[in-house]
């Protein structure tokens, strides 16, 4: 997983670490992206100083005074670090490790100590250089200014239309265009999600999973969606995210903000499922992607603050017959029982539902007495023991000739006990 990966959907930030202690929690974080890069060193390889400098990214300033650079060596069979040291930059900036440990399988990673944004360079043996290393530091910034979505891809590879559920993946490039690195202001009492980096989602979406290339930060739950505490230093970084969404009806609405403009906006969703719209869009166009086809929208060149009000129309709806089953499965036949229907449409809806069915799966002739145990159950227990016995089937817990005669002895008992019993005030 790379860093700044989150699958916690919600998660809170709970209180500040101490600056040491978040130091090495954001290296620990960056070392599952460093093992996947690691090549064997040769003997003649195997480093034994390392020397360079930190530069000022940001025009103007200076490096700060007592700036500090942490060595660290790195197992990578073992995942885990070995040794640590660390070093005053000089006053040009300069740093020097003299007499690191070396070994086959070692790899090492310099750092600057700088609270909640670490700068940091990789170093494999055999493949970098260990002299004239560089790491650019910047200063910090807590506005958006410099901050700009380049695009802003969502697309919908799946709806279920039987649940009416929409399976979601986002894409969203950032660029940092100024020269300082953004931090959020973690001290403040009031912290809220407007000053973090955030992104809001339709209403009710669930299962929202964000990974990116940012440097390590921590997904915090908002009303309207997620925001991010990661620091985003001058370039550009991308940030994943998929999540589940429910529609009502054939249609969603989603007010979709752009807090930070855009310079591109793009909705995909499979050809025939439906409709897009919202502010900017250009007529929808076909794409193929993994050999299916999708209805493309874009829009450009969003200002600040812009909200999009997306909307998908004409999409998918369950059938009779899959609204008829979703509506049994979640047993709200029960509640429509108590409120509207009487003993004799009880009778007519269980015969034309599940009579007819039993007759098309060509069920064998009930013999008397044959299922004593289903003769004088009241209606509502026949109705769950029906249910019950649909779902032994479609489970495989019961042979096909022994769930059609227990259901024809199940549609005799229901009939006979509409006749019988009172009806109801």
């Amino acid at each position: 997983m790379i860093p700044g990966t989150y699958l916690i959907p919600g998660s809170t930030r709970t209180g500040q670490t101490g600056r040491v202690g978040f130091f090495v929690l954001a290296i620990a974080a960056l070392l599952a992206a460093f093992a996947a890069t690691v090549h064997p060193a040769t003997a003649q390889d195997l480093p034994t100083e390392i020397s360079g400098r930190v530069v000022q990214g940001t025009v103007g300033s200076e490096l700060p005074i007592g700036l500090t650079v942490v060595l660290l060596v790195v197992d990578e069979q073992r995942q885990e670090i070995i040794s640590n040291e660390s070093t005053l930059v000089g006053t040009n900036g300069e740093f020097t490790f003299t007499d690191i440990l070396s070994g086959p399988g070692l790899t090492y990673r310099i750092a600057v100590d700088d609270d909640e944004y670490t700068p940091s360079v990789d170093l494999v043996p055999g493949e970098s250089s260990f002299t004239d290393v560089e790491i650019t530091f910047y200063e910090r910034t807590q506005s958006f200014d410099d901050i700009r979505i380049s695009t802003y891809s969502m697309l919908v590879p799946s709806i279920d239309r039987t649940n009416r559920l929409m399976g979601v993946l986002g894409v969203i490039s950032l660029i940092n265009n100024g020269n300082r690195v953004w931090v959020p202001d973690l001290d403040d009492p009031n912290l809220t999600g407007l000053n973090l980096l955030r992104f809001n989602l339709p209403e009710g979406f669930t299962d929202l999973s964000v990974e990116s290339d940012l440097p390590p930060g921590d997904i915090l739950a908002i009303p309207t969606g997620f925001a991010l505490t990661n620091p985003m230093p001058p370039g550009e970084f991308n940030i994943l995210l998929t999540y589940i969404v429910e529609y009502s009806g054939d249609s969603l609405a989603f007010p979709l903000r752009l807090p930070y403009g855009a310079d591109r906006v793009r909705i995909m969703l499979p050809e025939g499922d439906g409709d897009i719209s919202g502010l900017g869009f250009g007529t929808a166009e076909g794409a193929i992607i993994e050999d299916t086809a999708y209805s493309v929208v874009d829009g450009q060149d969003y200002a600040r603050d812009s909200q999009l009000d997306v909307r998908f129309s004409s999409l998918p709806t369950p059938s009779f017959l899959e609204a008829t089953q979703s509506f049994f499965d979640g047993r709200g036949y029960i509640i429509v029982i108590a409120w509207v229907a009487g003993a004799a449409m009880l009778g007519l809806l269980v015969y034309a539902f599940f009579f007819s069915k039993q007759r098309a799966g060509g069920a064998r002739p009930v013999r008397a007495g044959e299922y004593p145990e289903y003769e004088g159950l009241p209606r509502e227990e026949i109705v769950k023991t029906i249910a019950t016995l649909d779902r032994q089937r479609d489970d495989g817990e019961i042979e096909d000739d022994d769930y059609a005669a227990r259901r024809s002895a199940l549609t005799q008992a229901a009939l006979s006990a509409s006749a019988t019993e009172a009806q109801p005030t």
